[in-house]
Parts: structure tokens; C-alpha cells; sequence
């Protein structure tokens, strides 16, 4: 008899701690510990009119890049939805971007396919963006 494949189900619970480990590492700049939240080969769609990223090293260089241009970060977020492996997040941030000083915000969904580590495999995201002076 051949072997059935284990549906993977993801916790709200285990989706919210997710979410407040990746807010963590926002504030704190932490593009490692970003990265270590997805399975290392994720496939990581931050912009939907582009390719997907492939990979949590792939996911640790975007990260870096995008760190590097903010400050005095504050991040939260909440689950919006889960179903057996898909997890639906809603998070807003908000930042100093370095250079300009111009206060921005974000308000972004994300949806996840969780693998049977309890991290991304599939991952997509569409946010808005609020910038402005002071």
C-alpha cells in the first residue's frame, strides 16, 4: 500500500508567535534571523509584476538591502485567516527612512504556505506604502 503524505496543518498560535518573531527581527534590523523563519527553499514574492526570490539566503539579501534603509522601526500584526498549511497575516509598520528622514508606513498581507518545519515554502506579499516629510 503506498505511503499517504501527512496533510500539514498550521496553528494559529504557532502562525502568531511566527509573526511576532518576524516583527522582532524587523525592529532590530536582524536580516539572519529573518531569513531563518523560511525553509530554505522558499519561494519569497514580495512584488507580484516581478519573479519570486528563491531561497532563505535569496530571502536574507533582500532583507539586508532593505534594513539597511530604515530606522527606528516599529512593527505589529495579527492572523488573519489559516487553513490546513496557509496561513493570512496582516502587519504595519512604521519607520525613519535613512537618508531622507521621511516617516513611512506600511500596511501589507501576506499569505504562507507553511511546510512540515513550521516555516514558509510559498510566500506572497502586497503592501501599501504612506511616506512623508516629518
Amino acid at each position: 500500500m503506498p505511503e499517504r503524505s501527512k496533510q500539514v496543518r498550521v496553528r494559529r498560535k504557532h502562525l502568531e508567535t511566527w509573526l511576532q518573531i518576524l516583527g522582532r527581527a524587523w525592529e532590530k534590523a536582524d536580516a539572519e534571523l529573518v531569513a531563518s523563519l523560511f525553509d530554505s527553499d522558499v519561494s519569497y514574492q514580495e512584488n507580484p509584476f516581478e519573479p519570486p526570490i528563491h531561497g532563505a539566503e535569496a530571502v536574507r539579501e533582500y532583507w539586508l538591502e532593505n534594513l539597511a534603509t530604515q530606522r527606528e522601526v516599529r512593527f505589529w500584526g495579527h492572523v488573519l485567516a489559516v487553513d490546513g498549511d496557509i496561513g493570512v497575516l496582516n502587519w504595519k509598520v512604521e519607520f525613519i527612512r535613512t537618508g531622507s528622514n521621511q516617516k513611512v508606513r506600511l500596511d501589507g498581507v501576506s499569505v504562507g504556505k507553511f511546510g512540515a518545519e513550521g516555516k514558509p515554502v510559498l510566500w506572497r506579499e502586497w503592501w501599501h506604502k504612506l511616506e512623508h516629510n516629518g
